[in-house]
């Protein structure tokens, strides 16, 4: 934690947190889960995978790339109202206002530009909140802040699947806007929440023009060869993203797989919904607090990545919809056991304080760690977390 952060009492911290985190996620994951999924089959039926791809594959480019860059602009931040809150706050407004624009939009251009701005926005909102655990949370407590968190996004997921089903009769829109207002309360509410003033900056890194081009790149990326254990980080995140995102991506599932309709599709996906979150929130919170107790990692990452595979295979070859949602629930169990680690395993690695923003969020992308070489200690906790790691990364990931 950097020295130089006023710290929020530890209940009042959680509770921003995990309010700021529900606005996010119900912003930005329900329309993933749900509604863009409609809003494409209403301008073009004939070509909805297609371009729920297009959409998938470019905003997860720009998400990447803009996150690592609302982490360094956040980090560098040096106003009196703090360098967390003034982010939630911008990336939240602009955000809900690009929402209104995807479901405003008359063509598949105009979603693909306002959903990508939507992304670019919200990242920033979503960097300040996660930078939150290693800005002011103790380190004895990161796998409980870490539960908690990962217990709040399927949360928002479940609660805006279900609000979407009961206002089914709401022009899309509408139900875009209301999504985005809501992130934008929650914003405000974190930021009145949590307690912060002004940070100075401080890099302890030596001028540039004395860096070796190696030292250079290592600030993008931290040198595999010096710190493995952050490599396999990010391959675990990377591949338990790309895991987890057989279940993200329901209703797109059910309307090529089974071939509901549209008319049908959101209670579908809210039974769904309303089976595997709870049991993904459990594992979650469970998880945590064991994580805590018995400082160690690696057995829920090793469990975490046998239990989702199982559960992603039952999905590739369901025979009903009925069986789908057993799969689902495995994938959520195995997901949530995941969560429960993850925040808390990346808050302990990151070499530098006063980038944890950055760190954080580079941990989805090419990260920048260059501290100093670990010691014996610290590699062996290193390799249990790492190794855990490794086997797993959550969909992402965003989330």
């Amino acid at each position: 934690m950097n020295p130089n952060v006023i710290k929020t009492p530890f209940p009042r911290l959680i509770a921003g947190i995990s309010i700021g985190s529900f606005g996010y996620n119900l912003a930005l994951i329900t329309p993933l889960a749900f509604l863009l999924t409609v809003k494409l089959a209403m301008l073009d039926p004939a070509n909805v995978t297609k371009n729920f791809s297009i959409i998938g594959l470019t905003t997860g480019i720009i998400g990447i790339l803009s996150q690592y860059m609302a982490g360094v602009i956040s980090d560098r931040t040096t106003w009196k109202l703090g360098r967390r809150r003034p982010w939630m706050l911008i990336g939240s407004i602009g955000g809900a206002a690009a929402l209104y624009g995807v479901g405003a939009a008359k063509s598949f251009t105009m979603v693909l530009l306002f959903w990508a701005l939507a992304k670019l926005l919200l990242s920033f909102m979503s960097t300040a909140i996660t930078a939150l655990i290693p800005d002011q949370v103790p380190e004895n407590k990161r796998g409980t802040a870490s539960g908690i968190y990962g217990l709040v996004s399927p949360l928002a997921i479940m609660i805006g699947i279900n609000l979407m089903f009961i206002l089914n009769s709401w022009a899309i829109e509408k139900k875009f806007l209301l999504l985005g207002m809501i992130c934008v309360v929650s914003a405000i509410i974190t930021s009145l929440l949590i307690k912060e003033g002004k940070v100075e900056y401080q890099q302890e890194r030596g001028k540039n023009d004395s860096l070796t081009f190696g030292e250079k790149m290592s600030r993008i990326y931290p040198s595999p060869r010096k710190y493995p254990y952050f490599t396999y980080g990010v391959l675990t995140r990377f591949f338990m993203g790309i895991a987890y995102t057989a279940a993200s991506f329901t209703s797109v599932y059910y309307l090529e797989r089974f071939h509901v309709s549209q008319q049908d599709l959101a209670g579908i996906v809210s039974t769904s919904m309303n089976i595997t979150i709870p049991i993904l929130a459990v594992a979650s919170i469970i998880g945590g607090g064991l994580s805590d107790k018995f400082g160690r990692q690696k057995p829920f990452v090793f469990l975490a990545a046998a239990v989702t595979a199982i559960g992603i295979l039952g999905y590739g070859f369901a025979p009903s919809i009925g069986f789908s949602y057993v799969c689902g629930s495995v994938i959520s169990l195995g997901f949530g056991m995941f969560l429960a680690v993850d925040i808390a395993l990346m808050s302990r690695v990151l070499p530098h304080p006063e980038d944890a923003a950055k760190d954080m969020e580079s941990s989805t992308l090419p990260m920048i760690l260059e501290d100093r070489l670990p010691t014996r200690q610290q590699v062996k906790l290193l390799r249990q977390e790492a190794i855990h790691y490794s086997l797993e990364y959550w969909l992402s990931l965003e989330y």
